[in-house]
């Protein structure tokens, strides 16, 4: 619409287009025709339907509201009576976040210090209940050493007059909308866990190096739990987000030191849990990333002092594959070799069988809960903590072969007597039944053994 070297509004001089991508909105670079030094930005509406420019409006509106916000884009002159209407930002000189993925993702304290900064610039919007809906690495810019977040075009406001007219109407960039935009009404009711899936896309296209997506398994942890199809397996928040980020950077650039960092760690598991019965998979890794590291005298003593919630929030929990089972090898450590009393045996296999009966533990560390169990049993000789084990046991189903066998050769490798007393009737899997059959077997060809060689048995040495 408008060429190089045109003026708009008797004001501004156009020196060229800047983009054009935008579906509401073209971008120019301009200059003021008295100030030809101080390069700027002009954005005009390019429709001229009624809904179109009531967004464009709507959008100078909210970015007028910002002023003096360093974290939103700002806008310098704006004329909504001119047509086509228009806004005049600054011009960000080192371009918008996507050029600069591969210096970002570079260093940790680098992507910790750009991703904290553009969860700020969210919240901004979040605290006057704006969602921003086409959140993006293209829509954050960098200049004059600060990072805003910019094109408000597509947000809203709960309770706004101004929101998508239909409900069937959506709108966003492909590859970060949402699943639920999709849905009838989804995106006109978009809410804090849609711009949290956005922003978590937008991280991880950050760190995507070649289209491989290979940061620390505590972040890729957050992440996912970030982009979560089910929008109820989200970060509720951008607080929430920001504390899981700041506990996988602790661990990733060791801040957090030793036994007090890892304890601190757990303490934030336990409260969570205490309050309100959910779990964070990306906490629970960062902390489980903090406890191996710590030395061995330290780890037994945190493993020792561990709460029944945090079991009940592993139990609870879909983990970065690996990381459940670093967990169990400190536990195992721990019961093979620390001091604790014959009671506390009990603890452990109680511990493990939370660990053993729920829907998000694999069959791998089903087993290592099982051999933790019978370890802390048979090390005691607590009884309490043997019928436990043999619950677990029994309680194997028909169908879960996987785990079936895997008992099974846990039972012919420990072949503690607690195991040959089990009613095979009770025993559901074939496999652990076969187990349990082979174990009374064992013991009477070694109690007749015995026998033979005993001199002293009735009908021998005479």
């Amino acid at each position: 619409m408008f060429a190089n070297g045109s003026v708009i509004d008797q004001k501004y001089f156009v020196r060229g287009l800047c983009s054009n991508s935008g579906g509401m909105g073209t971008v120019l670079f301009v200059h003021h025709v008295q100030r030809a030094d101080a390069l700027l930005v002009l954005k005009y509406c390019k429709h001229g339907d009624e809904e179109m420019l009531r967004r464009f409006q709507r959008e100078v509106r909210v970015m007028q509201s910002f002023a003096g916000n360093d974290a939103v884009a700002q806008i310098v002159d704006a004329n909504l009576a001119h047509m086509p209407p228009y806004f005049v930002m600054p011009y960000f000189e080192n371009g918008d976040v996507s050029r600069h993925a591969e210096f970002i993702r570079a260093r940790a304290d680098t992507t910790e210090l750009y991703f904290m900064r553009m969860i700020d610039c969210i919240e901004q919007l979040h605290m006057r209940n704006i969602f921003h809906r086409d959140i993006k690495p293209q829509n954050f810019l960098l200049g004059g050493g600060n990072l805003v977040v910019s094109d408000l075009g597509l947000c809203t406001q709960l309770d706004s007059s101004t929101m998508f007219t239909r409900q069937s109407v959506w709108a966003g960039t492909p590859g970060y909308i949402p699943p639920e935009f999709l849905d009838n009404g989804g995106f006109r009711n978009a809410d804090a866990r849609g711009d949290v899936f956005m922003l978590g896309a937008t991280f991880r296209n950050i760190l995507a190096a070649d289209g491989a997506f290979i940061p620390h398994p505590a972040i890729q942890a957050i992440l996912a739990r970030a982009t979560a199809p089910d929008k109820s397996r989200r970060y509720a928040s951008l607080a929430d987000l920001r504390q899981s980020l700041k506990s996988a950077f602790d661990v990733i650039l060791n801040r957090q030191q030793g036994q007090a960092g890892a304890l601190e760690l757990k303490q934030r598991i336990v409260d969570r849990w205490t309050g309100s019965h959910l779990a964070d998979p990306a906490e629970i890794g960062t902390f489980i990333q903090a406890l191996i590291v710590v030395p061995a005298a330290e780890r037994e003593t945190i493993c020792l002092d561990l709460k029944l919630e945090i079991f009940e929030a592993l139990a609870a929990s879909t983990l970065e594959p690996g990381l459940l089972s670093q967990f169990l090898d400190c536990y195992r450590e721990m019961a093979e070799h620390s001091s604790y009393g014959w009671s506390f045996a009990e603890v452990i296999a109680d511990n493990c069988k939370l660990l053993f009966s729920s829907m998000f533990v694999g069959e791998e560390d089903k087993a290592e809960a099982l051999r933790i169990a019978v370890i802390a049993a048979e090390r005691q000789n607590r009884f309490a903590a043997m019928d436990t084990c043999r619950d677990m046991i029994v309680s194997v189903g028909a169908g879960d072969f996987g785990l079936a066998q895997r008992v099974h050769d846990l039972m012919m490798e420990y072949d503690h007597y607690f195991m040959q007393n089990i009613d095979p009737g009770q025993c559901k899997a074939m496999a652990v039944r076969q187990g349990v059959v082979q174990l009374k077997k064992r013991a009477e060809a070694q109690a007749a053994a015995a026998q033979l060689n005993n001199p002293f048995a009735f009908g021998q040495g005479q």
